[in-house]
């Protein structure tokens, strides 16, 4: 089998995953299910098709106050109707955390893709609310993609990032995420980094 059709059935297999997270055990394991601070955390998992309403809105809610500013700044531009379609599209998967109230705090957007003929975990959101920044709900999420790439046999975690925001920028970094060989003759053109990192 050519080295192209195995990336392309490995997506497809993984694609077809009800619940790809829960059923290769790639939480963390109750007893460690908690921030920093202490607080304990819980977390479900759904494809974009199943979230409530509600959840849709504030995932939706959470992007613009933390991204809007960000994109307004870049070369894309502010795009609400088609962020929308992105979070809401039927491919997309979520990871969401919440409090101890049940109240969301934060979550992860992925999807299993074929990027420059490679299969990856794409990391498309990482959004955490405000209040919780920097307790570790971040790290728990980012583990997990790492663990469902490695479950599934994917051979990179991917993401996304505007050179300035220097948060996602040091986070992924401090998380091993380098920019992607594949990209790195564009990166002095565009305001933007693709990281990566192997699997």
């Amino acid at each position: 089998m050519a080295p192209a059709d195995a990336d392309s059935r490995a997506v497809k297999k993984a694609r077809k995953m009800k619940d790809p997270v829960q059923a290769l055990n790639c939480l963390p394991p109750t007893e460690k299910q908690h921030l920093t601070s202490g607080s304990t955390i819980t977390f479900e998992t759904a494809w974009a098709t199943a979230i409530s309403d509600a959840d849709h809105e504030w995932i939706f809610d959470l992007f613009r106050r933390n991204m809007r500013k960000l994109y307004e700044q870049s070369e894309w531009g502010y795009d609400e109707v088609s962020k929308k379609q992105e979070l809401t599209a039927t491919t997309a998967r979520f990871i969401i955390a919440r409090d101890q109230k049940g109240q969301p705090l934060g979550y992860v957007h992925y999807r299993f893709d074929l990027d420059q003929g490679r299969r990856v975990v794409y990391c498309y959101e990482l959004q955490i609310e405000p209040t919780f920044q920097g307790l570790g709900a971040g790290t728990h999420f980012i583990k997990a993609l790492e663990e469902v790439a490695r479950k599934t046999d994917m051979l990179y975690v991917m993401a996304t990032v505007f050179k300035h925001n220097t948060k996602s920028l040091d986070f992924f970094h401090k998380h091993g995420y380098v920019t992607d060989e594949m990209y790195r003759q564009e990166e002095d053109e565009v305001d933007y980094v693709i990281l990566s990192k192997p699997i």
